[in-house]
């Protein structure tokens, strides 16, 4: 549970990001171009996180994923799937984009195991 605790009071607040809007107001991601595929969003996360989140994120027991739903998760829906999404969420395989962050969050959480 102490890797969920670090990426809820980290990640909302890391507003700035190797030049780059993580989280505004502990709801946006922005980037410019949202990502279409699973791979590209996984290498955007991985690109934007700050190591200590992504160290949290792997060290997190797959099903304590769910935990990220309403900070990490939320950035995600808001900034590539609620709007745009629809090529991403298709490549979540589901059309609804809570379901498509949690494949981007397990599929990120895969990436990032030893």
């Amino acid at each position: 549970m102490q890797a969920a605790t670090l990426i809820s009071t980290n990640l909302p607040n890391a507003t700035r990001h190797r030049g780059r809007t993580l989280a505004t107001n502990g709801s946006t991601l922005k980037l410019e171009n949202p990502p279409t595929t699973l791979s590209e969003a996984v290498e955007r996360l991985q690109w934007i996180l700050l190591e200590e989140d992504k160290q949290a994120i792997a060290g997190m027991a797959v099903d304590d994923l769910y935990n990220l739903h309403f900070n990490l998760g939320l950035a995600i829906r808001n900034a590539w799937l609620n709007r745009t999404g629809g090529d991403l969420l298709a490549a979540c395989g589901t059309y609804h984009p809570d379901d498509a962050s949690q494949v981007i969050l397990v599929a990120l959480w895969r990436t990032l195991q030893p």
